[in-house]
């Protein structure tokens, strides 16, 4: 299922009602091409979404907003952008419930973002069909995520729990990631986008979609890109803040914050290891490329690392081999640290900043 290679569908109408969706009067007229359209908007709508926006916007902050997309993932030509074919703009915000939610954390997953406020009835009709979907399809991979706009941490907290939402819900307190998917102004909420594994957006929904779409589009959409494994995949991740770190930026060299990295143990496949949980003391990580047998042999790992490893050795000098993880191979971490296929020994010091980088081992 790819709606940039399909031709746009319109809903049944009525003709006696001019063309128009006789069932709701937010209904959007067309679900697949270029754009979905917002049909019969009302009036009153439109007033309150002006009111919301100059009057309501509450000045308290959370997360940095819409941020740059990671140096390490691939983008393949592609330019950001709130249109189908477009990498979807990444975000890093507050949730809720004082999480923090970065959508290109979740690459590798199909993810459905809702944006929302309380004070939208379309929104309140949509959000019990899309808790449905989630129940039918979370174990397929699809994440959904709601996002508030422009409203109270305690306001959406009451909406949360009137309604019983489980998933991810980030506040964007200023409105700016709902604009930078082109909302605002007369375009107001719940807009709805589709964003493939690879961070593309490849279905908009504009306004309220009646239950029939959503159990149709989510179910294509969770098929289509199926990966069976509920939460962020192995892989890297936009690492935390580093207390005192605010000069610092985040890449694969010295002297810059690694990368996060949520990996999985070699000897425990359903578990989970995350660097920013090293934070606190020193470490040495091995990258062994698969194929490289001289850099499997030269640190000691299994079957050589045909399929390529990443080994923590734990601490420094005399110290590596009091610990020893070996965790599964991530290419994601082989394309930063290891883009000519050697060895590469990675020191990372107690606030997760890159000591220093070196090749093959003597």
């Amino acid at each position: 299922m790819n709606d940039t290679d399909e031709t746009a569908e319109s809903v049944e109408s009525d003709d006696s009602n001019g063309g128009l969706p006789h069932e709701n009067p937010n209904r959007p007229r067309e679900y697949h091409g270029a754009r979905t359209v917002i049909a019969g908007a009302g009036v009153v709508i439109a007033v309150a979404a002006a009111l919301w926006l100059t009057l309501l916007q509450p000045s308290n902050g959370g997360g940095e907003g819409v941020v740059d997309l990671p140096a390490w993932l691939p983008t393949e030509g592609r330019e950001v952008g709130s249109e189908i074919g477009d990498l979807a703009p990444d975000f890093d915000l507050e949730t809720v419930d004082g999480q923090r939610f970065r959508l290109s954390d979740w690459r590798g997953q199909p993810v459905l973002i809702n944006f929302w406020a309380s004070w939208c009835s379309p929104c309140r009709r949509e959000v019990p069909a899309l808790i449905r979907a989630l129940d039918e399809h979370g174990a397929r991979g699809l994440t959904i995520v709601g996002v508030n706009i422009e409203e109270s941490t305690s306001v959406a907290l009451n909406f949360v729990g009137e309604f019983g939402i489980e998933y991810a819900v980030p506040m964007d307190f200023d409105g700016a990631v709902f604009r930078a998917y082109g909302g605002g102004g007369p375009s107001g909420p719940p807009r709805s986008f589709f964003i493939d594994p690879d961070g593309v957006i490849v279905r908009i929904w504009a306004g309220q979609a009646p239950d029939e779409i959503v159990a149709e589009h989510t179910q294509e959409f969770a098929e289509a890109y199926a990966t069976n494994q509920v939460g962020q995949l192995p892989g890297l991740k936009s690492p935390p803040p580093v207390e005192g770190g605010e000069d610092l930026g985040v890449g694969a060299e010295v002297g810059a914050i690694a990368p996060d990295m949520l990996m999985s143990p070699k000897l425990e496949p359903d578990g989970r290891w995350l660097l920013s949980a090293e934070r606190g003391r020193t470490i040495t990580i091995a990258i062994v490329p698969p194929g490289c047998m001289r850099c499997g042999r030269a640190v000691g790992a299994e079957d050589d690392a045909t399929e390529g490893a990443i080994i923590l050795l734990g601490g420094t000098g005399d110290d590596q081999g009091t610990e020893r993880l070996e965790l599964e191979w991530s290419p994601d971490v082989g394309r930063i640290y290891s883009p000519e296929g050697d060895l590469q020994l990675i020191q990372i010091d107690e606030r997760g900043v890159i000591l220093s980088i070196s090749g093959m081992l003597e």
